[in-house]
Parts: structure tokens; C-alpha cells; sequence
């Protein structure tokens, strides 16, 4: 089944940031607080060396092909070993967050801006089976992740018209009982059995990519399926759907990031996390209020890639804080992030000179 072209306007990806003129009073205060005291800090100086195996290494890492189906076993098994990967990266944090601290403590928001007012989600089935039905979906860029007793999300790139990309969700509300694993997500989280329901979509989350033949398209870059998946996670606390992504819309190419707080309702207007010259990875996690982003710095590139982290104590609605994880002179790529309680750990990989990549981490803690 084919997606139905949603295109937003222009001034809607301009005014990204912008929730309603009621809210400025509070973003100021925000601004004000963070710029006496810093919401997030590093724990660590510089960036911890470690003898962990990088994710991209086990196993190695196949580049996208924009032309591959994705109905084919060959990219059903690369979305697997992708899963895998992911899993394994996430997996390689979770130590070192636990052993924090701030693991065990919650942030208590100073103000937390509501919902924008949206309209119900189309009620359009895609289908009952493992994943929703999409005719138009890009190989290897599906993700789902379980909700717990209300169900699964999904979220994919679809090909829109003239090369650009859409980024797409559905819900599959739960009919049985979850599995142990299915908290976890990821791979685990997306094998729990929904016997019965179908899924419900597409609720549209960005449709502002360019293509080819847009404006400016040659100099910032177009491309089509060949580029990163979206990151999804789902907070335990609220149930709200969390989505990292980077595309190219009309003002250039960035990182990016929307949220749903209603599975009956449509996703916030995203928020634009930096902008950059480039795409490149973006991963998100949340815990309770702090959700963390972490990106391919879409303002570095060539064997000087750097990695990014915004951090929001607001359940997304506000970032705070962009810092620098990684050192200036290093190849950083495929970064990973987890969050518990206040404690947030950011990890990445670093290659060299043909080296084989060696992963790094950094630790950082979110003010109460």
C-alpha cells in the first residue's frame, strides 16, 4: 500500500521551534535558568578509550543502496544485522549508566509546556502483518519498538515523488499480552505477537525532504533512501514517541526531532535539533523527562566527523543543551545513547588510518 502524499508548507518547517506566543514567557525563564547553570554537564574531561568492540565492526557495516527493495531477503537480512547492531550499541552503555549515580534520580521540570493541538490520526489499516504495509518503504529504514500493553509503533522512510523522502508511523494496538522482553524494544521489543490487529497509519511525521530536483538540492545534497534510518524510543513514564532523524528541508540539511504524546493523535511540529551541511545518524533515548539526541555533527565531515548530544528535561518539548562529545581531530561515527534517570552516556566509534574502529564513551549528567 502506497502512502498518500502529505506535504506541509514552507513557513511550518521555519517556525519548527516555535509552540505558541503564550509559551514564550516560559522559554525565556528557561533560557535565563540555563544560562546561569548549565542543565547537562560531562563527567568525564575527554572521552573514555575502551576495549569494547565498535558495532560496526560485529558485523561490519554494509552501506545503503537507494535502489535495494525492501521486500528482499538480502535487505531483510541487512535491517537484521542493523537491529543487532543497534541492540549491541545500546547494550555496550548500559553498564556504565547504571553505575552512575544520577541513574537513580528523576528530574523535576520547572515548566513543562502541554501538547499542541492536533487533530485524530487516520484510521487507514496497513495491514496485520510483522511490520505495516507499505509498497514505497526504503529498504533497511523501519524501526519498531514496543509500547508496553497499548501496543507497537513503527516508523520507516517512504520514497515520495521526485526523489525526496517521507517519514512515516503506525500503531498496532496490542491484543495480548506482551512478552518480558518486549520493554526492551529494538529487535526484542518488535518480535512480541499481535495476533489480530492491524496497523493504523500513516500518521505523516516529516514530509519536508528535498529531492533532486528542489531548490539548492545539488549543493546540500539529495538522498533519497540512501541515508540513515530513524531512531524511535517510547518513555515508560508518559508513553510518549520519541523520533531522531536527519533530511534535508527547504532551509538545508539537520538533525531533527518530533514526538507524540496520543497514539490516536498526530506527531508535534518537529524540532530542528542543528543544522548542518550533511546528514548523518541521530539516536534517541528517553527516561522519564530527560530525552537525549545523539548525531553525526552534520557541520563536520570528510576523516573530522564529530558527535553531537542534545539533552531535554521537558519530555522533548524543549532542548537545552547541544555539547561536543567527541575530540575535534578524530573520524567519530555511529553514536549511541542511553539514558537513566540523570545519568546519560554517549557512545560512538573511531576509525583510522584503516585501523579497525574503536569505540569510546563519555559520560554526562543532567541537573535535577
Amino acid at each position: 500500500m502506497a502512502l498518500p502524499s502529505v506535504r506541509s508548507p514552507l513557513p511550518f518547517r521555519l517556525s519548527r521551534t516555535r509552540r505558541s506566543s503564550w509559551a514564550a514567557p516560559v522559554v525565556l525563564i528557561l533560557a535565563l535558568t540555563a544560562c546561569e547553570t548549565p542543565s547537562v554537564r560531562w563527567v568525564d574531561a575527554d572521552a573514555e578509550v575502551t576495549s569494547l568492540p565498535s558495532p560496526l565492526t560485529y558485523p561490519p557495516y554494509v552501506a545503503t543502496d537507494s535502489t535495494l527493495s525492501a521486500s528482499s531477503p538480502y535487505a531483510d537480512f541487512l535491517l537484521t544485522q542493523d537491529l543487532w547492531r543497534e541492540a549491541g550499541g545500546t547494550s555496550l552503555l548500559a553498564p556504565t549508566a547504571a553505575a552512575m549515580a544520577e541513574a537513580s534520580d528523576a528530574v523535576e521540570p520547572e515548566a513543562m509546556l502541554p501538547a499542541v493541538q492536533t487533530a485524530p490520526t487516520p484510521p487507514t489499516s496497513l495491514g496485520d502483518g510483522n511490520a505495516p504495509s507499505d509498497s514505497l518503504r526504503c529498504a533497511r529504514s523501519i524501526r519498531i519498538v514496543s509500547a508496553g500493553a497499548r501496543g507497537q509503533v513503527a516508523v520507516w522512510w517512504s520514497r515520495g515523488a521526485g526523489g525526496r523522502v517521507r517519514l512515516a508511523a503506525a500503531w498496532r494496538d496490542s491484543m495480548v499480552a506482551p512478552s518480558p522482553d518486549s520493554a526492551a524494544g529494538g529487535a526484542a521489543g518488535a518480535a512480541v505477537a499481535m495476533s489480530g490487529s492491524a496497523w493504523r497509519g500513516p500518521i505523516m511525521v516529516d514530509s519536508l525532504d528535498q529531492g533532486p530536483g528542489d531548490a539548492q538540492a545539488a549543493d546540500r545534497g539529495a538522498y533519497g533512501c540512501a541515508r540513515p534510518a530513524p531512531s524511535v524510543a517510547i518513555d515508560k513514564k508518559y508513553g510518549y514517541v520519541h523520533v531522531a532523524y536527519a533530511l534535508t528541508g527547504p532551509e538545508g540539511p539537520g538533525v531533527f526531532y518530533a514526538h507524540q504524546m496520543d497514539p490516536r493523535s498526530p506527531f508535534e511540529p518537529p524540532v530542528a535539533i542543528i543544522y548542518g551541511e550533511r546528514i548523518g545518524d541521530a539516536r534517541v533515548a528517553v527516561d522519564g523527562d530527560v530525552v537525549a539526541v545523539a548525531y553525526e555533527d552534520p557541520n563536520s565531515g570528510g576523516d573530522r566527523r564529530k558527535i553531537g548530544l542534545a539533552v531535554s528535561r521537558t519530555s522533548g518539548h524543549l532542548f537545552e543543551n547541544r555539547l561536543t562529545a567527541s575530540g575535534g581531530i578524530s573520524n567519530a561515527r555511529d553514536p549511541h545513547v542511553i539514558v537513566r534517570g540523570r545519568a546519560v552516556v554517549v557512545g560512538w566509534s573511531e576509525t583510522a588510518d584503516g585501523a579497525d574502529p574503536v569505540f569510546r564513551l563519555r559520560r554526562a549528567r543532567v541537573a535535577p
